[in-house]
């Protein structure tokens, strides 16, 4: 019967051989040790195998290393010294390889095991280790991050419910902030502004929107959704400058309204981190109601208003189309019809069979992508929608 050698076998095959013991001797000892047969000549080969690998070639191993970032793939060839076990994992072999498991992972690997044994240092497992490894879509631990998310606090409030003769609609459909390019300071006289108008009365609904590009980057190695690299911002940094400039508003959204609503938009820069920004805001806020779904068009219904968003980046041309197609029933029961979507970062208006289409300004500085293109001179300013139950009454530049 073939014996299928294991780690702890081949250690102890080194060691009773280490202590000059014959051939036969170590082969009953090995099976005494173990329950199976070995043989003095299987013993023999294995130990041969195992003393090719001694410190005069160890030393000679050419170790090698490739990186395409722009690809965001790489392979190593290294010797790498590990513990006696029987597996090693991923996360390990990565470590040993000098790469981040949070950023990579292994598409391929090539592992020799060899155990080395000298006087000094005993007997070690080493692995002459071959791995192709890939970028992950984003670096980032998103296991930690929802983790983190959820430890957070909720903020409670004891809001009364207001009856309301006059119901109205306050919509904060704020597009293409690009925080990280801007900061909170930028936008400090739009977020008073808004506290203004939300504080101006009691409204039946506040809508906010958070997302469709509200961060300029969509990880922390300043690459967008698609993975193209643009201008180096501080993520970390833009997160908090987010934060400054959602939290009172949400605040005063909630003590001066019946009902507050969050919606999530996907963006191209942005699609992931935002998320992840909702879901915060979500853990803290248990008194709204979110919508952190990942579709590209969504709807917000007000008794005879219809308000329709997306980003913008896709289907251009169809997007009018879309939204009838995508929520009949919706859009038979409105009486006013309004789209709003961002990413041309400037206000164009198409009014047209029952459809009001609004590309949304924005107060964004011009970016180097922007600057680049020629797409300079726009207007800086937000929009903000103010809604009886069957018109729109007004809207304000914030």
């Amino acid at each position: 019967m073939r014996v299928n050698w294991t780690n702890k076998m081949e250690n102890e095959l080194v060691r009773l051989k280490e202590e000059g013991l014959t051939w036969e001797d170590i082969s009953q000892s090995m099976s005494d040790a173990f329950g199976l047969y070995f043989t003095s000549e299987s013993c023999r080969n294995k130990y041969r195998s195992l003393k090719k690998f001694t410190n005069e070639n160890k030393d000679q191993y050419k170790e090698t290393e490739s990186i395409n970032y722009e690809k965001g793939i790489a392979h190593s060839d290294k010797l790498i010294e590990i513990d006696d076990k029987e597996n090693i994992t991923e996360y390990e072999l990565l470590r040993a390889h000098g790469f981040d498991p949070n950023e990579w992972k292994i598409t391929k690997a090539n592992n020799s095991m060899w155990h080395h044994h000298n006087k000094q240092d005993g007997t070690k497992v080493l692995l002459a280790s071959k791995i192709d490894v890939k970028k992950k879509q984003d670096g980032l631990n998103w296991d930690e991050l929802l983790e983190t998310i959820q430890s957070i606090e909720p903020i409670t409030y004891n809001v009364p419910r207001y009856k309301i003769k006059h119901k109205q609609l306050l919509e904060i459909p704020l597009f293409d902030q690009h925080f990280g390019v801007n900061t909170y300071d930028d936008y400090k006289q739009t977020q008073s502004r808004i506290i203004n108008l939300i504080t101006s009365r009691v409204w039946e609904q506040v809508v906010i929107t958070i997302g469709s590009d509200m961060l300029h980057h969509n990880d922390h190695r300043n690459r967008t959704a698609k993975g193209t690299e643009i201008q180096h911002v501080d993520m970390v940094d833009a997160w908090e400058q987010a934060r400054m400039f959602f939290e009172p508003v949400i605040q005063k959204a909630l003590i001066n309204s019946n009902k507050v609503k969050i919606y999530y938009i996907k963006g191209n820069h942005d699609e992931s981190l935002s998320w992840a920004f909702t879901k915060m805001l979500e853990q803290m806020f248990p008194q709204i109601e979110f919508d952190t779904g990942f579709e590209e068009r969504k709807v917000h219904l007000f008794e005879n208003i219809f308000i329709g968003y997306t980003h913008g980046d896709k289907g251009k041309n169809r997007i009018p189309r879309l939204f009838p197609a995508e929520f009949p029933e919706q859009w038979a029961n409105a009486k006013v019809r309004e789209l709003h979507a961002g990413h041309i970062h400037h206000e164009v208006v198409k009014d047209e069979f029952g459809l009001t289409m609004r590309s949304m300004a924005t107060r964004a500085r011009t970016d180097q992508w922007h600057r680049d293109n020629g797409y300079v001179g726009a207007h800086k300013r937000f929009m903000v929608f103010e809604y009886s139950t069957d018109e729109l009454e007004a809207i304000h530049y914030v």
